[in-house]
């Protein structure tokens, strides 16, 4: 160590070109490193959802939610399965090996997930979806002193506008409700006038709808005949 010293008190220009080679060294290092602000990742995620209507979310559970996870046990390449189950939907998530092929387990999983047949009758048909990986570029907060309706109309709003500046690929708005119209009737004003709940039911589905009815041609041209009575305000159901 002594002699090095040494050397490089009798030679101070051999450590100015060390120095200089492992600057260019690093510079050279460095224009050749990959690099990425959003770097691709591998899809490795399977969602399988089934609808219940009217099912509490202890009878998803029961009745869809232990019976998928159950058929999955003996399928290869498999890393992790995450269950949901909420009033009305069973969710689950499906984590894949990064190693296997993602479509080959996807099939597994689908003829697995299809050969279920012990589901409650009221369930609809398993619905399955490979989950694209997608690089988030920002969050978003809105808040202000209006109700959430208010709040959810500004960030549609606000939804609208970004996308129309064609650089966006994909906006998710979370953290608002689903929008619902529950109708609602007294008990004493349906015995008043000798009426039901499906009769209720019926008559709104017959008259909140919107169906094609056919077409009436001639040599000139062609008439598109159409019924669009479909309501989506309290008020106007309220009416029927």
């Amino acid at each position: 160590m002594k002699e090095l010293i040494e050397k490089f008190v009798k030679y101070p220009i051999l450590a100015n070109i060390i120095i200089g080679l492992t600057l260019i060294a690093g510079i050279i290092a460095l224009l050749n490193t990959n690099k990425s602000f959003f770097p691709k990742k591998p899809d490795l995620m399977i969602r399988v959802h089934v609808s219940y209507p009217g099912a509490s979310p202890e009878e998803m559970e029961e009745g869809v939610t232990s019976k998928i996870e159950e058929s999955l046990r003996s399928i290869a390449g498999i890393y992790e399965v995450t269950s949901t189950s909420s009033e009305n939907m069973s969710s689950t998530a499906v984590e894949i090996i990064e190693t296997y092929d993602i479509d080959e387990v996807y099939t597994d999983i689908k003829n697995a997930v299809d050969g279920i047949s012990s589901f409650p009758a009221g369930a609809e048909k398993p619905i399955m979806y490979k989950q694209r990986q997608q690089s988030t570029a920002q969050w978003l907060g809105l808040t202000g002193d209006v109700d959430l309706k208010t709040l959810k109309v500004f960030a549609e709003k606000i939804e609208d506008d970004l996308l129309a500046t064609g650089n966006i690929s994909q906006i998710n708005i979370s953290g608002f409700p689903p929008l619902e119209i529950s109708v609602e009737v007294k008990e004493e004003t349906l015995n008043r006038y000798g009426l039901k709940f499906d009769d209720i039911t019926n008559a709104i589905r017959r008259n909140n709808n919107d169906i094609s009815a056919g077409s009436i041609k001639s040599k000139r041209e062609e008439i598109l005949i159409r019924s669009k009575y479909k309501k989506t305000q309290a008020a106007k159901i309220s009416e029927i």
